[in-house]
């Protein structure tokens, strides 16, 4: 068998005939285990230290989607984690998909069935946004692929980020399938860099939180705490911190607006440097406004093994006194710190954050 197109003719034609015959040493099972990911890797000279190439009809038995799958070693080595390319047959045998997937596995482990169903939906989307090149190329245009019923078939779906779909009554010819596949692997390339990390796990837990929890920009943050509704009852003690999400600038580490929010009603809407400080009534609270302050900053959140983003690191300030904390002189912006910090130290502990006054004043050196 010389090329791509060939071998999936022939697992089109005789798949559904050999699930009925033994799996055990079956030659269709061998061809597509061995023959056709060295097929694939001879037609467009895959490079074998960088990318690892598998083919499974199932493990034991018969798999209802069979898929011939390429991996970037950096990022996987297993469809069940990562994510990588994967042609895809689906169960009756008339379409296959070239496929930029995940593993569905992982989130079945992780959050189970259902919240993992979709945890990996909602990433498959963003992982999809992501990709600039997509705006460009007719791929963007496949956004769901159909492959049968089964819980694997279904995780595929869910997984699928971007591809191309191939019908066997309109099969390309073999220099289209070899175009794609290149142009694939572009992608799966593009992906792989704009992620900055290839830690699945880290990259699915930064994306599967909402948005909202990873705002950048100071005066969005403020309008979500002034208009959200937090928790009536948070818990005082050590809380375990979350991934963050990986950008050019580097690590964005979340923050939950609705904690912030119960900080600054926990100080009564007051300035915690000096309470008689004024400012001015909100639209939102019709309270007097007031802004939430990570008195260790957040960007220090990689030195502590619990989460900063609790209400016991986060003080209620006036924007005076908020915008002095950020841009002041150290000289003038010291005696805040240190109030701050004298008021706080106790329940910092509870939290299990751990510092000491000269260990903060130097972060804001910084």
């Amino acid at each position: 068998m010389e090329n791509i197109r060939d071998c999936f003719i022939k697992i089109f034609d005789k798949y559904l005939q050999e699930k009925e015959a033994s799996f055990a040493k079956n030659p269709l099972g061998q061809f597509i285990r061995n023959e056709v990911p060295e097929v694939i890797k001879y037609k467009i000279d895959l490079d074998i230290n960088k990318y690892k190439i598998v083919g499974s009809c199932g493990q034991g038995g018969w798999a209802a989607v069979p898929w011939i799958a390429i991996f970037d070693r950096d990022i996987t080595e297993s469809a069940q984690g990562g994510y990588y390319l994967v042609y895809l047959f689906d169960e009756k045998m008339n379409r296959v998909y070239l496929s930029l997937n995940q593993g569905w596995t992982f989130y079945k482990k992780t959050f189970g069935k259902k919240e993992g169903s979709k945890n990996i939906e909602k990433v498959s989307k963003k992982l999809r946004d992501k990709l600039l090149i997509l705006k460009e190329r007719h791929y963007k245009n496949l956004t769901k692929i159909y492959l049968g019923n089964g819980d694997l078939a279904e995780g595929y779906e869910l997984g699928h980020i971007c591809g191309v779909e191939y019908n066997l009554q309109n099969l390309p010819n073999e220099n289209i399938f070899i175009n794609d596949l290149v142009n694939m692997l572009n992608i799966y390339l593009e992906l792989k860099h704009s992620l900055y990390i290839n830690d699945f796990e880290k990259i699915v837990n930064g994306y599967v939180l909402d948005d909202k929890y990873f705002i950048s920009d100071e005066n969005q943050l403020n309008f979500q705490i002034q208009e959200c509704i937090p928790e009536e009852n948070i818990k005082i003690e050590p809380k375990k911190r979350l991934s963050p999400r990986i950008s050019e600038r580097g690590k964005i580490w979340p923050r939950d607006p609705g904690i912030s929010k119960k900080a600054i009603i926990e100080a009564n809407f007051l300035c915690e440097y000096d309470s008689s400080h004024k400012s001015f009534t909100s639209e939102s609270s019709k309270r007097q406004y007031m802004e939430a302050h990570h008195l260790i900053p957040l960007n220090f959140q990689d030195e502590f093994e619990n989460s900063l983003d609790v209400i016991g690191n986060i003080v209620s300030l006036c924007p005076n006194c908020h915008r002095k904390i950020h841009y002041g002189i150290f000289k003038e912006k010291e005696q805040l710190i240190e109030k701050l910090y004298l008021d706080r130290k106790d329940i910092l502990n509870k939290f299990g954050i751990e510092i000491t006054l000269e260990e903060l004043k130097k972060k804001y050196k910084k």
